[in-house]
């Protein structure tokens, strides 16, 4: 689990921020998106694959919409929580190498998984879509698997952090 859980997000929401009084946060997180490739290029938009927990567990700040006051700060990776990870994900471009082709069956389509930071807005009732400026090859974007439509799953990240690159094993995820 991320240093911010369930019930720790849900004290956050109920308290509001405690400068003004607001109710409406801002997230940063690290979420999981799925992007088309075609020939090692995307082809189309990201599609987020993350649910509530994956959410929680990326979170690495929460400020006040009205006078971004941080309620909440982590400077650890949000993947593997490495001292200094968080800087080093967000600073840093990817690591693992983009596949052209499927390594089993030689076809150009490719999803790719990655780790993408993200803004989500909070309005008391319901969050907004995930929004983010970062692409493919731009600091801060870090793949962690690829699929094939035909072959399924052809490779993943597991021996190090896809966000900091720290030595594994990993912790478990929540979902």
């Amino acid at each position: 689990m991320g240093l911010l859980d369930e019930p720790g997000l849900d004290r956050l929401v109920a308290a509001g921020c405690p400068k003004c009084g607001a109710h409406e946060l801002t997230f940063r997180t690290y979420v999981d998106g799925l992007l088309p490739l075609l020939g090692g290029e995307p082809t189309g938009r990201m599609t987020w694959v993350y649910d509530g927990e994956k959410f929680v567990d990326g979170v690495y700040e929460v400020a006040c919409a009205a006078c971004r006051e941080i309620v909440f700060a982590a400077e650890v990776c949000p993947r593997c929580h490495a001292p200094g990870g968080l800087a080093r994900a967000l600073e840093t471009p990817n690591r693992w190498p983009v596949p052209t082709v499927c390594p089993g069956c030689d076809g150009e389509e490719v999803r790719y998984l990655a780790f993408v930071p993200a803004r989500v807005a909070y309005q008391g009732k319901r969050a907004e879509k995930a929004r983010s400026s970062t692409e493919l090859h731009e600091p801060g974007f870090h793949g962690a698997r690829a699929d094939c439509r035909d072959c399924g799953t052809v490779a993943e990240l597991t021996d190090r952090c896809p966000l900091c690159d720290a030595a594994g094993p990993l912790r478990a995820r929540p979902g």
